[in-house]
């Protein structure tokens, strides 16, 4: 995993559009489901292309679920690098030509 947040954010905003492109696909699968001819083997194909739709939504749902874990990561990342400068310019401050603390 990376420790820069704007490569952390860009993984997100991979995983959104992925996870969009798996919605698309359920809809495209399901759009199948109307075949107009009935018998076991179309009961079986509908319900096949059903499963599969539903496979892809909750992939979809997973791929939502990584790319808000990982918005939130670059964020918990920014705040420590942000905590590590501010201690470190705080230490800076407190020294006085010389090296010694105040």
């Amino acid at each position: 995993m990376s420790d820069d947040p704007e490569e952390i954010r860009t993984q997100a905003r991979r995983a959104a559009r992925l996870a969009t492109e798996a919605r698309s696909a359920a809809a495209a699968v399901s759009s199948n489901s109307s075949v107009e001819w009935h018998s076991q083997g179309a009961e079986r194909y509908r319900k096949k292309l059903s499963d599969r739709a539903a496979d892809f939504r909750a992939r979809a749902d997973d791929l939502d679920e990584l790319s808000r874990l990982l918005y939130s990561h670059a964020r918990h990342v920014e705040d420590h690098e942000n905590t590590a400068k501010n201690i470190v310019k705080d230490v800076v401050k407190g020294l006085v030509p010389g090296g010694a603390l105040l």
